[in-house]
Order: C-alpha cells, then sequence, then structure tokens
C-alpha cells in the first residue's frame, strides 16, 4: 500500500454542519453593525454585509432572506447581551450598571443614530430597536424588582429605565459626552436607585 493510499480522505464539501452554520451565522452578525453604522440601513446591500462577514450573497440569503432580518437578529442579539443572558449573581444594581454600560457605549449610541436617521423611511427599525431593545430591558428591570423590592416595586421599571438613560444618553446621542466609564456607569445606576427610593 502507497503511503498516498493510507492519507484520510478530506470531506467533500456539501451541507455545513450545525456547528458550521450557528459560526457562520454569527460571523455575519458579527459583521452587520459596522457595515449597518458605516453606510446607513438603506445604501447597506447584501453584497456589502457578505463582503465584510467574508462570506457568500447566498449565504446571506439562506440564513437570512434579506437585510431586514439581518438587522433584526443582530438587534435581539444586542439586547441579549444587556438583559436576557444575565451572569451569575446579577442583582437588580448589577443590571442596572450594565444598562447604562451598553446603552451608552458607541456601539449602541451609534446604533440609536442610525435608526433616528432611518425611521423615517424605514419605520419598522424603530419598532425592532424598541421591542427589542428596550422593552427587554424594562421587562428585565421589573423582574428584579419584583424579587428583590417586592411586588409593589415592579410598576417603577419604566421610570428606572427612564432614569438609566437620562440626560447623559441624550447628550451622547448628540455627540456632546464620550463613552461611559465603568465607575460613571455604576454611580449613574446608584444615582437612579436612589432617585426612586430604591437603594438598600
Amino acid at each position: 500500500m502507497t503511503v498516498s493510499s493510507r492519507r484520510t480522505p478530506e470531506r467533500k464539501r456539501g451541507r455545513p454542519t450545525a456547528a458550521e452554520r450557528v459560526q457562520r451565522r454569527s460571523q455575519i452578525l458579527d459583521a452587520a453593525l459596522a457595515v449597518f453604522l458605516e453606510h446607513g440601513f438603506g445604501n447597506t446591500t447584501i453584497e456589502q454585509l457578505a463582503q465584510a462577514a467574508r462570506v457568500s450573497k447566498r449565504t446571506i440569503y439562506s440564513y437570512f432572506g434579506d437585510k431586514a432580518a439581518v438587522f433584526t437578529e443582530m438587534v435581539q442579539r444586542l439586547a441579549r447581551g444587556v438583559s436576557t443572558e444575565p451572569p451569575p449573581g446579577d442583582t437588580l444594581e448589577t443590571l442596572a450598571t450594565r444598562i447604562v454600560t451598553r446603552l451608552h457605549s458607541a456601539e449602541l449610541i451609534g446604533l440609536h443614530q442610525l435608526v433616528i436617521a432611518e425611521s423615517s423611511r424605514f419605520p419598522e427599525l424603530a419598532i425592532t430597536l424598541h421591542s427589542n431593545g428596550d422593552e427587554r430591558h424594562i421587562a428585565r428591570l421589573a423582574e428584579h424588582l419584583r424579587t428583590e423590592r417586592g411586588p409593589e416595586a415592579e410598576q417603577l421599571a419604566p421610570a428606572l429605565f427612564t432614569l438609566l438613560l437620562g440626560m447623559p444618553h441624550r447628550m451622547r446621542l448628540l455627540g456632546l459626552l464620550d463613552p461611559v466609564t465603568p465607575d460613571a456607569a455604576e454611580e449613574h445606576a446608584r444615582a437612579s436607585l436612589a432617585a426612586l427610593g430604591l437603594t438598600r
């Protein structure tokens, strides 16, 4: 038997495995935000998304269908990273701090600016961002309030979320403030809780 005949044959190209599909989908979503922020939603093309993710246009269409679906899943994943996939030992205070940190970050501020700029032509973008972002965060705050501060505190979730954004978030949207530091985010979160009498 020759050496070449003992080699393990290479796997033929074909349908990707389940793990490969998950990895490729994540690869597309990782690249998507930068493309949308650079070109705007309306001017972004499937070809640009494919090039940034280093996949074919056919892959984008196969996995998502269109760029609106890419945008929706991208926003959903960003929101899950803040409110619906909490770290071990998460508390009201740590959740509040995480919301401040992420929503005041350059990444999320850019996303908000994009949606505001495009909402007159694509109102569904605002709906997507609100339902997958704001509403998720408020629901998660309500869970912590109910569990840690009692059932009567749950109704304060919308007010708490508003305070966690506050004037600094508006100033960030206008480009008047730099991204928040970890210490400043924690201080802002504690001040918001104190304003509603939720400190312990």
